[in-house]
């Protein structure tokens, strides 16, 4: 029964959508601006997208984010179920979808060559990567390009002078993360490699930070820095996401090496648990006072809830309690953890079956930690492969964090914990 009313919301909005030409014709039409959406080819949910506008000697930055709320309230059936859900889900073999597919394709998504609704902030950055000025809007826009980020990056790389507007951007954003970094931010840029299936065969997937990446990643910190310093001055209760710092990490008696792997991993060890909360308290690892979560709003409800709150804000419609956000925060704290679980245990199983198919291997690696060193369980970092795992460690030296030596994988027939052998330390 639940079901049929999310179909017919879904039918209705669907519906409602082609009979108005796609867009609510009282909101800033940015249409004019050419715009760019960034991601993965096989991303299905697009939310966000950047225009550069010049106006006279300056740049003002564009960065638009996907309105779901625009198409259906809150506490409606889609509402409710999202809310369940709190996230989309990405499996491998599988995604669980937020918000229902149709929906994401035919309405929400920001797709290229169509009409959409956005909440859109411009921006104005002075010279040192500070905020000279912003505007936050309703707005219609059009995505004219559509690209993966090899072709980005293709394009902030050779600046071509017809479409060098992402290499402006690119420099932009960049003066804004030195910004942040004066503000205390740690940045850790590294690879990292994932497990995906293709053909029911766990490959590893390898996702190194390129200048578009990058782009993008500044881009949403800075929507997030922004909106919640907005929703903060207006007093519109949301959750923020907070981080606080961990000054001392007990367990580590190395100062610095030019073990960068290690480094970081070290580094993130000081870095508190981030969480949702309704008081705007800073998050330290980016640098900023007060952050939040609004840029995914297709598969985050944090940032449905974000988008619903602004929009009916910027409508003067009532606002949803603060003894209400308070509770939905709450709930997505512990839902999304949950998901999170969900996510590192099928990456485990695929992980573990990827080093099953590929036994034969030796692996170069780094131990970074003891978890039970007294039950040979550590972590191992797999150079080659830019991931590190918790497994269990037959060796009989003694191993100190920092070294490095090779492995080979051993079936143990535990579903619970990967084996490996040293075979020999490193020279």
């Amino acid at each position: 029964m639940y079901n049929k009313i999310i179909d017919n919301e879904v039918k209705d909005i669907i519906s409602r959508f082609k009979q108005t030409s796609n867009i609510n014709i009282a909101v800033k039409d940015l249409t004019h601006l050419k715009t760019y959406s960034i991601d993965d080819s096989q991303s299905f949910e697009i939310d966000d997208a950047i225009s550069l506008e010049k106006i006279s000697c300056q740049h003002k930055l564009w960065i638009h984010i996907a309105s779901p709320s625009s198409y259906f309230e809150y506490q409606s059936a889609i509402d409710k179920n999202a809310r369940k859900l709190i996230s989309t889900v990405y499996l491998s073999t599988n995604t669980y979808y937020m918000l229902p597919k149709v929906l994401i394709n035919d309405v929400v998504s920001l797709s290229e060559k169509e009409k959409r609704s956005s909440l859109s902030l411009g921006v104005i950055l002075n010279e040192d990567g500070s905020v000279c000025s912003t505007e936050i809007v309703q707005s219609n826009i059009k995505v004219d390009f559509r690209l993966n980020y090899t072709e980005a990056d293709e394009l902030i790389d050779y600046a071509p002078k017809e479409e060098e507007d992402l290499s402006i951007i690119s420099e932009i954003l960049q003066s804004r993360k030195c910004w942040r970094k004066s503000s205390g931010s740690m940045e850790i840029l590294e690879s990292y490699g994932k497990i995906v299936v293709e053909d029911n065969s766990p490959t590893l997937k390898i996702i190194d930070p390129t200048l578009s990446r990058q782009l993008i990643s500044e881009a949403m910190i800075l929507y997030g820095n922004l909106i919640s310093n907005f929703t903060k001055v207006n007093k519109i209760p949301v959750p923020y996401r907070v981080q606080q710092r961990i000054n001392k990490v007990s367990n580590y008696n190395i100062k610095y090496s030019d073990n960068k792997v290690l480094d970081n991993f070290i580094l993130k060890k000081t870095m508190g648990n981030s969480f949702y909360s309704i008081k705007p308290l800073p998050h330290s690892s980016l640098g900023l006072t007060s952050y939040l979560h609004a840029t995914s709003p297709i598969r985050r409800y944090a940032d449905l809830l974000v988008n619903h709150q602004l929009n009916r804000y910027l409508n003067n419609i009532d606002l949803i309690s603060k003894q209400e956000v308070e509770q939905i925060t709450h709930d997505i704290n512990n839902q999304g953890r949950q998901n999170i679980m969900r996510y590192r245990e099928d990456q485990k199983y695929f992980q573990s079956k990827w080093f099953k198919n590929n036994s034969f291997k030796k692996y170069h690696v780094i131990l970074l930690d003891w978890v039970n060193k007294f039950k040979n369980i550590c972590i191992l970092h797999f150079i080659e492969y830019h991931f590190s795992t918790i497994c269990n460690l037959k060796s009989n030296k003694n191993l100190n964090i920092g070294v490095s030596f090779n492995v080979k994988h051993i079936d143990d027939n535990d579903n619970e914990i990967i084996y490996f052998e040293l075979i020999s330390l490193s020279k």
